[in-house]
């Protein structure tokens, strides 16, 4: 099944007081033959909600949708195409004529078009250098293999680049929301906080704005170069236990649990680590997302980590460091230095020897 998915957006005025409006969306479809359709709309949390349903059972189709923001809504053609558009302000024109489908009633639909273009181009140059890679591989080819890491590396470098170059040299296009998890805040925080405030006067009543600055502010707090939020739990003999307690050390905050295997794989390197590095300050401090605390001192001593500082509230993803740190998977991982401020996420492996390695060769 193809699917060709369209977004349509439309300029705000200079006005950031929001307008309760009704605004057209006109289907002409060539030989409908009695498709069936839903329009939903797409929240800014990402929720769908179903605003109609309904047959076509002649070639025109139109229906009023209510608007106060700029929204994103959704026309499925079950089955066959799904076509995501931006009301604001305008009326919409879809034509469809088998699978040549065209959107009509705003300028901004070019910018758009210009970002999707762009990412699909460079998605399709990633395909065919994994395919190369997975042929080196097949073939040991080390020199090959090497090349197409380095390929891959300054393709993405590039992408990057030119990414945000696009982005911020276009006029102020609420597209941006809609292709932000391209660019993952983490890795560009100076670049959205830049762009958000950019768009701030445009864009800031709408609710997609507000859930896109509300997702920067939880990720702000733990950026690198900020204070480690406090954790307050309790070790496994109840007594409490808390992050700060730490200060003047270096210290791997880790979230792992019982049930997670790869934590358990990257457990006896964090050991490995603390035991190398414990001497010039080194410590580990490591939450739990268990439910059973049976569970949980089980497997640290199957991974010996008793040496290791230990809490969990047992609330699984609901621990409330968890929720303070905005964890949505595990294993995951903070990097504290002796005045409590992040200096590096998600370390396993080799890179977190490597940090190491660099910190206390440096003592």
């Amino acid at each position: 099944m193809k699917y060709q998915i369209f977004f349509l957006f439309f300029l705000l005025s200079c006005s950031t007081v929001s307008e309760t409006n009704n605004y057209s969306l006109n289907i002409d479809y060539k030989n409908s033959n009695n498709e069936e359709i839903t329009i939903e709309k797409v929240n800014s949390d990402y929720s769908i909600e179903l605003i109609k349903s309904d047959i076509l059972n002649n070639d025109n189709y139109k229906i009023d949708l209510l608007v106060n923001e700029p929204t994103l809504y959704r026309l499925n053609i079950v089955g066959k195409n799904s076509i995501d558009f931006v009301l604001e302000k305008n009326d919409i024109y879809i034509k469809i004529n088998g699978n040549d489908i065209s959107v009509n009633g705003s300028v901004s639909t070019d910018n758009l078009t210009l970002i999707k273009k762009y990412i699909n181009n460079y998605q399709d140059e990633r395909y065919e250098l994994n395919r190369s890679f997975i042929q080196a591989s097949r073939d040991n080819n080390k020199l090959e293999i090497l090349k197409i890491r380095n390929q891959s590396e300054q393709l993405e470098k590039n992408f990057i680049k030119n990414f945000k170059e696009l982005i911020w040299n276009m006029d102020n296009s609420i597209a941006t929301f809609f292709v932000a998890d391209y660019l993952k805040i983490d890795d560009h925080f100076n670049f959205w906080d830049s762009l958000l405030l950019k768009y701030e006067d445009d864009f800031g009543y709408t609710s997609y704005y507000k859930a896109l600055n509300e997702k920067f502010n939880r990720i702000k707090v733990l950026s690198i170069g900020q204070v480690a939020p406090e954790i307050i739990l309790n070790d496994p003999e109840e007594n409490q236990l808390t992050l700060s307690s730490f200060r003047g050390k270096y210290v791997l905050l880790d979230f792992w649990a019982a049930w997670c295997k790869p934590c358990r794989v990257e457990n006896p390197n964090i050991v490995k680590m603390y035991n190398k590095y414990k001497k010039y300050g080194f410590e580990v401090y490591q939450v739990s997302l268990d439910r059973d605390k049976s569970t949980w001192l089980n497997a640290i001593s199957m991974d010996g980590l008793q040496e290791l500082n230990h809490v969990s509230d047992l609330k699984f993803w609901k621990s409330d460091a968890a929720v303070t740190y905005n964890i949505k998977s595990i294993p995951a991982s903070f990097f504290i230095d002796p005045d409590g401020k992040i200096i590096a996420k998600n370390l396993r492996g080799p890179r977190l020897e490597k940090k190491l390695s660099e910190i206390f060769n440096q003592i």
